[in-house]
């Protein structure tokens, strides 16, 4: 896993750091041109220092991203765990929308992602009234997808990246492209969409070692290439 202050031997995997906005910068431009990644982790806490267009940035990565909470995820933290793909949470974690008690408005998407994965009323009564949710609720709204015990979350969120670097890498990108385009069309024009995205990957090598292996009864060796280039 990479990263900044990181160390594994699993270099599929870039961990991208919150600190300075130049910084993460930085680490998804890797995230964007590095052909070996295939997933990016984000841990969150309440510590975190987020600043403005970072949620930007991480939403317009291609590849999945799996984000690791812990803390309170409030205002900021929370816009930019909303562009992650996955996010798993720690026990305990709790998440708000605060801005409207001091007369601001989420300006990092908060207003848009909320609503999209956690349903509009839910999204709608934290953004108006800036009402805390624990954990649990968070789950049953869709808005975490997995709980994991306290300290945990680092080695939570590690076990999901590990596991879609396993995958074929154009499919991780084709399926993310597939839900977040398709979630702004009609029916009929996300089932195209997905139909064209399954056609393009037929071109994909990947598919071919992916089939290969199902015959041969192994798993594929999608990771081995990687590390070959």
């Amino acid at each position: 896993m990479r990263g900044l202050n990181q160390s594994s031997s699993d270099n599929r995997i870039l961990t991208i750091t919150v600190s300075d906005l130049v910084t993460f910068k930085s680490l998804c431009e890797i995230a964007k041109t590095d052909p070996t990644i295939r997933c990016v982790a984000i841990l969150l806490s309440e510590e975190s220092y987020v600043e403005p267009g970072m949620a930007s940035l991480l939403g317009s990565l291609k590849i999945p991203v799996v984000a690791g909470l812990s803390g309170r995820i409030d205002n900021g933290i929370l816009e930019l765990a909303l562009a992650a793909d996955v996010r798993v949470s720690e026990l305990g974690t709790t998440f708000a929308m605060k801005l409207a008690q001091n007369g601001r408005l989420p300006s990092d998407g908060g207003t848009q992602r909320l609503p999209r994965i956690a349903g509009h009323g839910l999204a709608t009564d934290m953004l108006l009234t800036g009402r805390r949710i624990s954990a649990e609720e968070a789950l049953r709204a869709g808005l975490v997808t997995l709980l994991v015990p306290v300290n945990d979350n680092g080695q939570g969120a590690a076990r999901i990246a590990e596991e879609i670097a396993e995958h074929g890498q154009a499919a991780g990108k084709f399926t993310k492209e597939a839900v977040i385009e398709g979630a702004n069309m009609s029916l009929d024009q996300s089932l195209h969409l997905e139909a064209d995205l399954a056609i393009l990957l037929h071109t994909d090598p990947e598919r071919a070692e992916g089939i290969e292996a199902f015959k041969e009864n192994r798993p594929p060796a999608f990771w081995s290439r990687d590390r070959e280039t």
